[in-house]
């Protein structure tokens, strides 16, 4: 029988749909094979190569909270596997190995390249320039070699679908179980963690690609988003494609329908939360209202995958914000005559 180490524990902030990990501060909870095709998803609609943008975000945002705490003296390397192992585990990540300067048990190449990077150059107190390569199935060899200094991260930009403040956590938490080579398990399922910071600094990398179009489903004049318009577009469309490329079901019947639907597929896993105002069943508009969050895109991405899903119809997004509060308008982007 395999060998369970202990649980990672996240606190739950309540009626936020937010998990907050004791080291890594608020986190997202992703089933393995999903980052897997939400990144294909992402990847082609911004048009361009955006791996290492998303190591060097992931880099920053670990290197900015000193996540890996200093070590040196007597068995510095033995300390630093037990520190290395204990990060890659509470993210789910995989197994860093520093004397092959390779990962096994990988989750996603692109975070085991993050993690192995970053425990590099923490280790050697030197800058690399990384490439690498996979051997065999779920494993990744670094190559690195050294690289100028660059200046210390500076704390990520707010964006402005998001807002800062002290979270309040209750007593409840969420439990992952946690598996030798740093396996992350929910619900018999592998998933592995990312904190929030590490994705909105890659987010904002993304930037200079994300192409300008105008599309008939997304709405949101009234939001002034100025150029993250496009960036937020691309995030919903991708992590719709995300859901609608799954075997989960939908089943709407009236809109309690929905209420259960959002606490199982979004809050339940650190996704945000959303408040249904309005169901129509003879059109299927669905209203809702979405406090200000850093998980606003995936949200909404979500909840139009979903829309789709349970209507078979392309959705139409309209997206308003009053105060710190958006509202959100899913409907039918056709014209039908519901029987």
């Amino acid at each position: 029988m395999r060998f369970i180490e202990p649980t990672v524990s996240l606190g739950i902030v309540p009626k936020r749909g937010q998990l907050i990990h004791p080291l890594f501060g608020e986190v997202l909870l992703w089933r393995q094979h999903e980052f897997h095709s939400w990144w294909n998803q992402f990847e082609a609609i911004i048009d361009h190569p955006l791996s290492r943008t998303f190591i060097n975000g992931v880099v920053d945002s670990l290197e900015f909270k000193n996540t890996m705490p200093r070590i040196g003296g007597l068995f510095r390397k033995k300390k630093f596997k037990k520190e290395s192992n204990h990060i890659g585990g509470q993210l789910g990540w995989g197994a860093f190995q520093l004397e092959n300067q390779n990962v096994v048990q990988s989750a996603h190449p692109l975070l085991s390249v993050a993690l192995g990077q970053y425990l590099l150059e923490v280790y050697h107190e030197q800058r690399f320039k990384v490439r690498w390569v996979e051997p065999r199935p779920q494993t990744v060899q670094l190559e690195i070699e050294a690289s100028p200094e660059l200046p210390h991260p500076k704390p990520v930009e707010s964006l402005p679908w998001s807002i800062d403040g002290e979270v309040k956590i209750t007593d409840s938490s969420l439990m992952l179980d946690q598996h030798s080579m740093n396996e992350l398990k929910f619900e018999g399922e592998r998933v592995v963690l990312i904190p929030i910071e590490s994705m909105e600094r890659f987010l904002l990398g993304c930037l200079p690609y994300v192409p300008q179009q105008d599309v008939k489903w997304f709405d949101v004049n009234s939001c002034e988003f100025d150029t993250l318009e496009n960036l937020l577009r691309a995030i919903i469309q991708s992590i719709s494609d995300m859901f609608l490329k799954s075997e989960q079901p939908v089943y709407i019947i009236e809109e309690s329908s929905w209420i259960a639907y959002i606490e199982n597929y979004i809050c339940e896993r650190g996704w945000g939360d959303a408040h249904v105002t309005n169901y129509d069943t003879s059109d299927y508009t669905l209203e809702l209202t979405i406090p200000m969050q850093s998980q606003l895109p995936f949200t909404i991405g979500l909840l139009c995958g979903m829309w789709e899903r349970a209507h078979g119809r392309a959705y139409q997004l309209l997206l308003r914000m009053e105060n710190d509060t958006f509202t959100a308008k899913i409907q039918s982007l056709l014209d039908y005559e519901n029987q």
